[in-house]
């Protein structure tokens, strides 16, 4: 009997292997393409994330983000245009993303409004009842 290089099975000479590792790659690629398309298929689209990136930038826009904080504002406005448009084209995961990022924005610019608008409270009730550091005694200049 005749010896057997290490890995050959009876009747299989170097062209057997390489039969056989055709088959493994086109397999292989056959099962990553399927992976992919499944994977592309599986992601639900956001229609839910979309509509509240709608109610962030609504609420944002009615808390006066449009005057105290338009750069964030009009950041969370593009974005959530730019998930809408991806979610119409099909694109489900890029539109939940942008829908996501739209949210935070939105809710970055109705945070800031809300902080510039009691910022500004604040300093009109200072100047309205005069600032009390302004009659507190200070100490001396060498002291």
């Amino acid at each position: 009997m005749k010896s057997r290089v290490r890995g050959e099975r009876r009747g299989e000479g170097k062209s057997g292997m390489a039969w056989w590792s055709r088959i493994g790659a086109a397999r292989l690629a056959l099962m990553s393409t399927l992976l992919v398309l499944t994977a592309c298929a599986s992601v639900p689209a956001p229609v839910q994330e979309v509509a509240e990136a709608e109610r962030a930038v609504q609420a944002a826009a009615e808390a006066d983000a449009g005057t105290f904080a338009s750069a964030e504002l009009d950041q969370a406005r593009r974005k959530l245009d730019a998930a809408r448009s991806a979610l119409q084209e099909q694109e489900h995961l890029k539109a939940r993303q942008l829908a996501e990022q739209a949210v935070v924005d939105a809710e970055l610019a109705q945070v800031t409004a809300r902080a510039e608008a009691a910022a500004r409270s604040a300093a009109e009730m200072r100047a309205q009842i005069g600032d009390p550091d302004e009659f507190a005694p200070r100490p001396a200049a060498g002291s």
